[in-house]
């Protein structure tokens, strides 16, 4: 009887995490009234996606976690589309523990 060589497993890709950081300053001081109400609304309706990086008195900074790379470009466009300045919005990609 025979036995078959043993076959290695395939390599694995890295996981990564992808993620659009939000400072709520940003949102308070240079948006509507309607696009801090969006945000509010936002935020209450998506807890399993956020998370505060930092909290801080005048507002924190937030990470929306994100499908992948282009799902985080459209959520920008949208905060974007709403007023929201560039510099109050950052993609970010790291590896994930696994």
């Amino acid at each position: 009887m025979t036995t078959s060589p043993a076959r290695a497993d395939p390599p694995q890709q890295p996981t990564v995490r992808t993620y659009l950081r939000v400072d709520e300053i940003g949102i308070a001081q240079y948006t509507s009234r309607d696009t801090q109400q969006w945000w509010e609304t936002f935020r209450r309706r998506m807890p399993d996606r956020l998370t505060t990086a930092l909290v801080r008195m005048p507002g924190d900074l937030v990470d929306i976690a994100c499908d992948d790379r282009a799902h985080a470009e459209w959520l920008l466009s949208q905060f974007r589309e709403r007023g929201v300045p560039r510099q109050s919005l950052a993609i970010h990609t790291v590896a994930a523990s696994a």
